[in-house]
């Protein structure tokens, strides 16, 4: 009994630094579009070899997290995500950085379904829905991490000093951590399809959840690249406050999914995601009507409450299918979601440079119009819920 609280523990520590890794990289953009001297829509390429490396890696991702198990893969992949995080703000070169960023977005994707097959393994030893407040933590790291970002912007911080230092600290809290985790369970002979060596291709209701995820990631890959963007440019907020629109939308995102367990138990999931792309679509129209700083900062946060709950909520779903193992559904709705997360950024900078940085974002809010029309059409019983029934 206490052997999964303390595995619980530390897999929430690891999603700490998952997300504040990420967010860390994110938060000092602005730092190094600058140094780098590039435009726009040039920049909308750089960040187009995030999406090269997770594209890469989509295929058989699922397959080698479940060679080597979760438990290594979460602590492998962590911990060279982190180093890979010193080598963005190590490069003067635009080529390497580009090289650096292929293996970052590969890297961001091997954990990102490692960590979360972990999780999920850890949710199964609970009754009801954990792995709201695991992305939670996620989310919590990311809005510290932007939040010491954005100071370190004020402080003229170099970005590889400010990675050098987050890296250290999360490497070696990860390998104390490592030894908690819960070896992966032996899978169910039951389910209707085996782990094979084949990607399985998704059934309808799979690849609805995938498409969700995408549309929801979009926005969270515009919001983690693009805001501090938004904050300097549109909104004209001096050097000290540039950092505080991303901080204001992790923090709210970071407390939605602390809550979005409750919530989903209460409403439901239908109603959850139907309120949560309201909310996206009315945070983001806003912050394009009204771009003054404070306007801005509250419009954020509700694109952050909006955002919290969709992505936690699909992949539980998924994960709990009942149908096809953990890592191979995860890889799928990766699959389909983390395009979104990665090519959602570059095509802002191209639409940005074509029309505006400000048009790109109002077009962005009817992909919260969009995500109440999808969630009608899926089916979110997991097969926790149905053997209850």
């Amino acid at each position: 009994m206490m052997k999964k609280h303390i595995a619980r523990i530390s897999i929430t520590i690891l999603f700490f630094f998952f997300g504040g890794c990420g967010a860390s990289w994110a938060s000092r953009i602005p730092t190094i579009k600058d140094a780098m001297k590039v435009s726009d829509s040039a920049w909308g390429f750089v960040l187009l070899y995030i999406s090269i490396g997770t594209l890469i890696t989509l295929p058989f991702a699922g397959n080698i997290v479940k060679k080597i198990g979760s438990k290594k893969g979460t602590i492998f992949f962590l911990v060279s995500y982190l180093l890979l995080l010193i080598g963005i703000g190590f490069w003067d070169s635009l080529l390497l950085l580009k090289l650096n960023l292929v293996v970052f977005g590969a890297l961001g994707n091997m954990t990102n379904i490692a960590i979360n097959t972990q999780a999920l393994n850890i949710s199964k030893q609970y009754k009801g829905q954990i792995i709201g407040s695991l992305h939670g933590t996620w989310s919590i790291g990311g809005f510290i991490a932007s939040w010491i970002g954005a100071e370190m912007i004020g402080l003229s911080v170099p970005p590889l000093n400010h990675f050098l230092v987050y890296s250290s600290i999360a490497i070696v809290l990860s390998i104390i951590l490592f030894r908690n985790l819960l070896e992966d369970e032996i899978v169910d002979n039951n389910l209707e399809i085996k782990h094979t060596s084949k990607f399985v291709f998704p059934d309808k209701n799979l690849f609805l959840l995938g498409f969700l995820a995408f549309l929801a990631m979009v926005i969270e890959g515009t919001m983690m690249d693009w805001s501090s963007e938004y904050m300097k440019h549109i909104v004209k907020a001096s050097q000290d406050l540039i950092g505080y629109g991303l901080t204001a939308y992790m923090f709210m995102m970071a407390s939605g999914r602390f809550l979005s367990d409750i919530v989903v138990h209460k409403l439901g999931p239908k109603i959850t995601i139907f309120i949560s792309g309201l909310l996206i679509f009315i945070g983001l129209l806003s912050a394009v009507i009204f771009p003054t700083i404070n306007s801005t900062i509250f419009s954020f946060m509700i694109v952050g409450i909006g955002v919290s709950g969709i992505v936690p909520l699909v992949y539980n779903t998924a994960g709990s299918n009942g149908k096809i193992p953990t890592e191979q559904a995860l890889t799928i709705i990766t699959s389909i979601g983390f395009i979104g997360f990665f090519l959602g950024p570059p095509v802002i900078g191209f639409v940005a440079q074509t029309f505006s940085l400000k048009n790109a974002f109002f077009g962005i809010a009817f992909f919260g119009i969009a995500i109440t029309l999808v969630c009608n059409f899926i089916d979110f019983k997991t097969k926790k819920q149905e053997s209850s029934i």
